[in-house]
């Protein structure tokens, strides 16, 4: 019940999905703190993450093969309990991948290493008999699972059991409420998310080309059963608000809107270009294919799909947050569960956001005002100072708390980034191609950046296995759709060549761009995915993203590296806590809008109380309302990972910041509940 289709992070993000393609590129959040979002939080924060995205979800695919064929060769008597379970975990992991190529082609280089390489080539199906016959298989999962006996098993594989379970339990309990689901969104919605996946699909061989082109074809399909999908949610009164329909309507239509000059077009060419080994022939043939498939199935699909909204648009029941569906706050605690993988009441959850929140604020005007004392003027230089929105010119809170109280007393009712609250910088965006070259030939270069950031953080995280990376800049014809950087996470068997995107149009530069570089590069996506990649992991494992740990860990050495600057320390400090103090805000509003009720008018009321605008209240309240509890992946995961860290080093004898992140890392995504296990059996 994942978001379908993906990808930070995307992102992203690995994890079995139900519905046909998952839809999360890592994510593709975008952000930073001066975006504002149409997207996600600051990613890069993450659509790069978003692009980690890439896979942060599955396209979930039914299984055809018998659940128990695992035990056929060799018998299962001459089996342990051990080689069993792991003949299990390893089919279901061919299973769930070999019935969507999309997920296939981005997990792994080589199918056949895996015994994948007959699949057969397919989008997947989101319709609702796909989400009922998807129930059935992880039911089927978790029986096959509760019928090992735990207690032969390795710690290794208690741990892959413990985290599967988990997640089948968690997916299940939401059963019911399956048209709840969302697959389609401006930002992180299927259609959107699509033509990301398409352009960076890569050509290792010449069998993936023609994978791709029969992807292209099946399209039109896969699009008429997330419609039906989206008829059958519109007859439950649960359909999209018309806000948000005529968002994706118009997404639709721009997508189609010059179809002679698309960018698939054009991407798809300079990729069959740079394929060595096809003659001159060979590649004009494939452009032509490209072009025919594009025109003859992929444009049309689009233009149905918005079609078949346009009749739906107004069957929406509902304008706001789900609070105002019937099932909607328990909608909302799957949610958090699923997404964020922390298992507490919202109400601590939201108690512990609001405490935080107080005490950035206190500690940033205290630091604006020795600031103040030490200027002439009170302003900070380099790109340290406050987002217009931020605290700096915000109205102190009574006793600190009396706004945020006020707002949970009145239930009237991603965005990968804090930056959905903050204005969009416009300097140094309008001429990309002299942003691209200035990031290049200038101080703030990326490539230069990270490489100070992995040797900085040498002495509180564990040595990575020698990888190299590549930083590009985002294709011209994709600029307006991605976020401002992202890393495309690498295939399982081939994560030793790493690419990190930038998007000039971005303006990032200084701080910012330094600790989005942090969050996508070193320590964040890219240095936790191949650390986790290289351990000698349960291939299921690989499969198992929880968004909260994912996300939660960029946000969190996002937040150390601002100790990393090379800047006034005064400064960053302001601008780390302002970066806080924004995701903050934005995760106590998820919670209000989705679980609490709070109306755009109250929303926009609050924020303007604390020195944000009316149109940055808006955009806010727009993004999350598209994307509930996708603020919390960063947020509250970075919470949990401060919480965790604190107090073991409170309760550890010697404790050690770099064996805590071994662990952590060597642990991978797991829910909250059991990292804490696992960091107390090794650590205490």
């Amino acid at each position: 019940m994942r978001r379908s289709f993906c990808g930070e992070g995307s992102h992203e993000e690995n994890c079995i999905s139900k519905g046909g393609v998952k839809s999360r590129t890592e994510n593709i959040p975008a952000g930073g703190p001066d975006y504002v979002p149409d997207e996600h939080p600051k990613s890069g924060r993450r659509v790069g993450h978003v692009l980690r995205l890439l896979l942060p979800g599955f396209f979930a695919a039914l299984l055809t093969v018998g659940i128990c064929c695992f035990i056929t060769n060799p018998p299962a008597f001459l089996l342990t309990e051990e080689e069993r379970f792991v003949a299990f975990t390893e089919e279901v992991f061919r299973g769930e991948l070999s019935g969507n190529t999309l997920n296939l082609h981005y997990l792994v280089a080589d199918p056949a290493s895996y015994g994948l390489e007959d699949a057969e080539v397919t989008i997947g199906d989101a319709s609702v008999e796909s989400y009922e016959e998807a129930y059935a298989t992880l039911e089927n999962y978790r029986n096959t699972l509760l019928g090992f006996d735990y207690e032969e098993l390795s710690d290794e594989r208690k741990l892959t059991y413990d985290v599967f379970l988990d997640y089948l339990e968690t997916e299940l309990e939401a059963e019911e409420l399956l048209l709840y689901d969302e697959p389609l969104g401006s930002t992180l919605g299927i259609q959107a998310q699509l033509p990301i996946l398409l352009a960076e699909y890569s050509f290792r061989t010449k069998g993936d080309i023609e994978d791709y082109l029969t992807l292209l074809a099946q399209i039109p399909d896969y699009f008429e059963s997330v419609l039906s999908f989206e008829q059958e949610k519109s007859k439950a009164g649960l359909f999209m608000s018309s806000d948000c329909a005529l968002s994706v309507i118009g997404q639709c239509l721009d997508f189609v809107s010059d179809t002679e000059n698309h960018y698939l077009i054009e991407i798809f060419d300079e990729k069959i270009d740079a394929v060595s080994n096809l003659t001159m022939d060979e590649k004009i043939a494939y452009k032509a294919r490209n072009e025919a498939v594009l025109t003859g199935y992929v444009f049309p699909a689009y233009r149905e799909l918005a079609a078949g909204l346009a009749e739906l648009e107004d069957t929406g029941v509902n304008e706001m947050g789900l609070y105002y569906y019937p099932e909607g706050c328990a909608y909302y605690e799957y949610l958090i569960k699923s997404m964020v993988g922390d298992d507490r009441p919202i109400e601590e959850i939201e108690e512990e956001i609001k405490a935080q929140v107080v005490s950035d604020y206190a500690a940033m005007q205290e630091l604006l005002a020795e600031l103040a004392e030490d200027s002439d003027d009170g302003q900070m230089q380099d790109g340290a100072s406050v987002s217009d929105e931020g605290s700096s010119t915000a109205e102190e809170p009574s006793s600190g708390t009396d706004d945020f109280a006020a707002m949970q007393e009145e239930p009237s009712s991603g965005t990968d980034d804090s930056s959905a609250m903050q204005e969009e910088s416009t300097s140094g965006t309008d001429d990309s191609a002299a942003m691209q070259e200035e990031l290049v030939s200038g101080t703030d270069d990326p490539a230069a950046m990270l490489e100070d950031l992995r040797g900085k953080i040498t002495a509180d995280f564990p040595l990575l296995p020698t990888v190299s990376y590549e930083v590009k800049y985002v294709h011209e014809s994709l600029q307006d759709y991605l976020s401002p950087a992202f890393y495309l996470t690498p295939a399982i068997d081939d994560y030793t060549d790493n690419v990190i995107y930038i998007n000039p149009t971005s303006g990032y530069s200084g701080l910012d761009l330094y600790t989005t570089l942090a969050h996508e590069g070193y320590p964040g996506h890219l240095y936790q995915s191949v650390y986790f990649a290289s351990q000698s992991s349960d291939l299921l494992r690989l499969l198992l993203d929880v968004g909260g740990y994912t996300e939660g860990w960029a946000t969190y050495v996002e937040m150390y590296a601002y100790l990393l600057y090379d800047g006034d320390s005064a400064e960053v400090a302001v601008s780390q806590l302002n970066r806080s103090f924004t995701l903050g805000i934005a995760s106590l509003l998820d919670i209000g809008i989705h679980y609490r009720g709070y109306t755009p008018g109250e929303v926009t009321a609050f924020l303007t109380r604390l020195g944000f605008t009316e149109s940055t209240a808006g955009s806010l309240y727009d993004a999350i309302l598209e994307s509930p509890a996708n603020y919390l992946q960063y947020y509250v995961g970075c919470l949990n990972f401060w919480s965790l860290r604190d107090s073991l080093e409170e309760s550890v004898d010697g404790f050690s910041l770099k064996e805590f992140h071994r662990v952590v890392l060597e642990t991978g995504p797991v829910p909250f509940a059991i990292l804490k296990e696992q960091c107390l059996k090794k650590l205490t």
